[in-house]
C-alpha cells in the first residue's frame, strides 16, 4: 500500500497581516501498488527522428557486403516495415520493390539463403562506391515509396552530397511522436538509424498499467540549468503535447492516467538522470 499526503498550511497573525489568518488544507491519496523506484539516463534530445550519415560525400567501398541486413521502422499506428539492403551489382531487385521468397538479393534468393524473415521487406538497392549521401537518399526513397510507409511516415530528401554529417528527418503523419526505428540488424555504421527515435524515449508509465488516477513521483537528479538537462514529459497520443518540464534539482508529484504511454526526453545536455515511481492500483 502506498500512501501520499500533501499539506498546505498558511499561518499568520495580526502583526504579520493586519488580521488573524489561519488556512490549512490536507489531502491523502492511497494506492495498492507502486511501480518501484527507478533511475535511468534520459538520452534522447528531441521528438524529431533523424537518421544521420557521417560524411555525405565519402564513397562506401563495401556497400554491397551489407546485403540482407535491414532496418525496421514503425509508425504511430503500429505499421512496421522492414527495409532490406540488397547488393545492386548482383540483383535486378530495385529500391522500393517488395521481396518475395524467390527474390535474389545478390548472393541468392531468400529461400536458398534461408532468409525468409526478409519476405515482404522493402528493398534498398546499394552498390560498392556509392556515397553515404546516396545511400541515405535511397533509404528515404524506400520509406516514401508506395511499398514503404507511403506517407504514414514522411522522410525528407537529404541535401546534395557534401562533406560532413547529413541527415533525413522522419515524421509520423498523424502524431508529434517520432517513428520507432530499430537498426540492430544493420552494421551500416554510417547510419545512426535510431537517433531520437521513439525507441530512445524513456517510458515512465506503460499504457493500461494502473487504474486512473495514479500519482507519479519524478525528480531530475541534475543541477539546475535554464536550458540544459531539462526533462520533458508527454503522452504518446495523437497530439503528443509536452505537458510538464522538470529542470535539474526539481521534483514533482503528478496525477497521471494510463490511457497512453507516458514518455520522457530531454533538452541538450549531458543525459540527465531521472528518478521516478508510480503510486496507484494495478488495472
Amino acid at each position: 500500500m502506498g500512501t501520499l499526503t500533501s499539506q498546505i498550511s498558511l499561518v499568520g497573525s495580526a502583526a504579520d497581516f493586519g488580521l488573524a489568518l489561519s488556512v490549512s488544507q490536507s489531502t491523502t491519496f492511497s494506492g495498492a501498488h507502486t511501480s518501484g523506484l527507478a533511475q535511468t539516463h534520459v538520452t534522447s534530445t528531441s521528438k524529431a527522428c533523424q537518421i544521420f550519415i557521417t560524411d555525405g560525400d565519402l564513397a562506401v567501398a563495401d556497400a554491397g557486403t551489407h546485403e540482407g541486413q535491414y532496418i525496421d521502422i514503425m509508425d504511430n499506428h503500429g505499421l512496421k516495415k522492414r527495409y532490406v539492403f540488397v547488393d545492386g551489382a548482383n540483383t535486378s531487385v530495385a529500391t522500393g520493390d517488395v521481396l518475395v521468397a524467390g527474390s535474389d538479393i545478390g548472393a541468392g534468393t531468400l529461400t536458398s539463403l534461408s532468409r525468409l524473415e526478409l519476405v515482404n521487406g522493402v528493398a534498398i538497392d546499394v552498390t560498392d562506391g556509392l556515397t553515404e549521401n546516396a545511400i541515405l537518399a535511397l533509404l528515404a526513397t524506400a520509406i516514401n515509396h508506395a511499398n514503404g510507409h507511403n506517407g504514414s511516415i514522411a522522410a525528407t530528401t537529404p541535401a546534395g552530397a557534401a562533406n560532413g554529417e547529413q541527415s533525413t528527418t522522419l515524421t509520423n503523419r498523424d502524431s508529434l511522436t517520432p517513428p520507432f526505428v530499430d537498426s540492430k540488424n544493420s552494421t551500416f555504421s554510417i547510419l545512426h538509424a535510431n537517433t531520437n527515435s521513439l525507441q530512445d524515449h524513456i517510458t515512465i508509465l506503460n499504457k493500461g498499467e494502473f487504474a486512473d488516477p495514479a500519482i507519479l513521483y519524478i525528480r531530475n537528479e541534475e543541477t539546475y540549468h535554464a536550458t540544459d538537462d531539462v526533462i520533458y514529459l508527454y503522452y504518446e497520443d495523437s497530439l503528443a503535447t509536452d505537458f510538464i518540464q522538470i529542470h535539474g534539482g526539481q521534483f514533482a508529484y503528478i496525477p497521471v492516467k494510463s490511457a497512453n504511454n507516458l514518455r520522457a526526453y530531454t533538452s541538450a545536455g549531458d543525459s540527465p538522470v531521472v528518478e521516478y515511481c508510480v503510486f496507484g492500483t494495478n488495472a
